[in-house]
């Protein structure tokens, strides 16, 4: 039999089998790799099992369930260099345009660009006239600008970084002394209140006709300016990972998933490409369900929505660890053969591909394995518990290693790499949840934007980490985020002629304002009369350059001053 005339799935099979008989979870890994299992049907009870096929008494091999697909007894080359489609050819690391981010602001700025604060305050503006004629005061509705949006995000992060996305906001713009200054020396509660629920990221004038063509139309296009910055910036590492992502959200949506295996069980569902190492998200695609007829009826097919996530790092010779939900054996050998690109997976146990041989768990012993082999991929069925079994698809693996550090557990290797990089994605939502700018709203396009601010918040520090080598904390990068984006607020804001001298002396304060930094004009209020006494003056102290009466002005000699 040769076996240059077998289809691309001609498999080797090998056994490997240990001693012991009762198999205890002892680690964060065994728990990762026991819930996939019992998440997607991979483990198999019971016997379940057929006569070994051989066609060839020097030769043992098993056939699929499918009649076709062969599996040998042991790889055809178990020494060989560096295959071809393991050699990454682009470097990882931060990419040219984001080099030259040095500060905190900076980095956050690549992903959250001035055209794109930009847009946001254009469609704001746009809402805020529509509401206008609801208020009273028209002084609360009155037009935003891009220093102001941006010091709603910077109070969005700081209110994350409190942990209070759950908090009523006015426990945050309380004056009892029991609140952080910060919020209210930033902006009136009020008017907090307004842009957040006028903040828009579309034309709502014309979003009626963008809808009959896109679901996703109200935030489509600050979408994809974010998305896209995410994949200018930064180049992956070599393992990288695809899951899926679940926003909370139980307002009304005509794609709103429902995952109960999930913390949030209601939300929006996104895919992500997230490197194993770092936990950079490199690309991610919003599941809007089924499109109108037009540019936006993509296929949600798995294969599909697999190339089209990993699309920036097909053909570099990278690695994607994935569940079995986007598992499947064709997909893996048309990755390796068109796109250069290495699969790590579970398997779910009802792939034609897969001989029975491989689910029987009947007189087997803990801690076994049996490997299948092609000159693309390996395949291991691994008995972790009595009558239990897990099922694992590689194509970056051509050998049927033993993990040494596993033990007596005798876990392969491929299960190991497995449980080390199948994580990154859930990383991503611990640390998004963390410290979360998220709020209750009923509206969809914010539950986006508010995990576009957390992903840009992990993002950016990643490039500040890369490009300063300053391993500041995720907490205090955030917080000073914050307060790069408030500040340049405060110091227009300090300028008010109705700020009572409290709040006025409580901005400074918190801004590190000085007076001439604020205050251009040559004539102002007294900053230690009472603002009913209505005392103005042209005169500054030499010292901090505040307005200053006569009552409240000493006069020294030279000699005296300067002692």
């Amino acid at each position: 039999m040769s076996r240059n005339k077998e289809k691309d799935f001609d498999w080797y099979s090998k056994e490997n089998v240990s001693d012991q008989e009762d198999f205890e979870l002892s680690g964060e890994s065994d728990d990762n790799i026991e819930q996939v299992s019992n998440d997607s049907s991979t483990e198999q009870s019971g016997s379940e099992s057929e006569d070994i096929s051989c066609n060839d008494t020097s030769e043992k091999f098993f056939i699929g369930k499918d009649k076709t697909t062969k599996w040998f007894s042991s790889p055809e080359n178990k020494k060989v260099k560096t295959r071809k489609h393991n050699i990454v050819i682009r470097l990882p690391g931060v990419k040219t345009a984001a080099k030259n981010a040095q500060s905190i602001l900076e980095c956050w700025e690549l992903f959250f660009t001035k055209n794109m604060i930009e847009k946001i305050v254009n469609f704001t503006n746009i809402q805020l006239d529509k509401l206008r004629r609801n208020y009273k005061n028209a002084k609360d509705v009155r037009p935003t600008s891009e220093i102001e949006i941006r010091a709603v995000l910077g109070l969005l992060y700081m209110i994350g970084v409190k942990k209070g996305n759950h908090v009523n906001l006015k426990e945050f713009w309380a004056s009892d002394g029991t609140a952080p200054d910060f919020f209210r020396a930033s902006m009136n509660l009020q008017r907090f209140y307004v842009l957040i629920n006028a903040l828009r990221f579309d034309n709502i004038h014309t979003r009626d006709e963008r809808t009959k063509l896109d679901k996703l139309a109200a935030i489509r296009e600050i979408f994809d300016m974010f998305n896209d910055k995410c994949k200018e910036c930064y180049t992956p590492g070599q393992y990288l990972t695809i899951d899926e992502m679940l926003e909370s959200f139980r307002g009304r949506c005509s794609f709103r998933q429902y995952m109960p295996k999930k913390p949030a069980k209601y939300g929006l569902k996104m895919w992500a490409l997230v490197d194993s190492r770092l936990f950079y998200t490199s690309n991610i695609e919003i599941y809007g369900g089924k499109q109108p007829n037009g540019p936006f009826n993509i296929s949600n097919s798995v294969d599909q929505v697999v190339k089209r996530i990993s699309a920036p790092i097909l053909g570099t010779g990278r690695n994607i660890t994935m569940d079995n939900y986007f598992a499947s054996i064709p997909l893996a050998v048309d990755l390796l053969d068109h796109h250069r690109t290495t699969v790590v997976t579970t398997l779910r146990k009802n792939k034609r591909e897969i001989p029975p041989q491989f689910l029987q768990t009947k007189g087997k012993a803990v801690n076994s394995s049996m490997f299948g082999f092609t000159e693309k991929c390996t395949l291991v069925s691994y008995v972790s518990k009595k009558n239990k079994n897990v099922l694992m698809l590689s194509s970056l693996h051509n050998s049927g290693d033993i993990d040494k550090d596993s033990g007596q557990r005798k876990k392969p290797e491929i299960i190991t790499f497995y449980n080390l990089t199948k994580g990154a994605v859930d990383v991503v939502d611990e640390l998004k949840g963390t410290y979360s700018v998220s709020r209750e709203t009923r509206r969809w396009p914010m539950v986006i934007f508010y995990a576009l601010l957390n992903i840009g918040g992990i993002n950016s520090q990643i490039i500040y980490r890369e490009n300063t080598e300053n391993k500041i904390t995720r907490r205090s990068f955030l917080s000073q985020l914050a307060k790069d984006l408030v500040i340049p607020f405060l110091k227009v804001r300090v300028m008010e002629p109705s700020l009572n001298l409290e709040l006025r002396s409580l901005i400074k304060r918190i801004g590190n304002i000085r007076i001439e930094e604020a205050v251009k004009t040559s004539q102002g209020f007294c900053e230690f009369c009472p603002r009913k006494l209505n005392k103005k003056t042209k005169k500054r102290c030499v010292t901090c350059s505040q307005f200053i009466c006569p009552s409240h002005t000493l006069l020294y000699c030279d000699d005296c001053y300067n002692v």
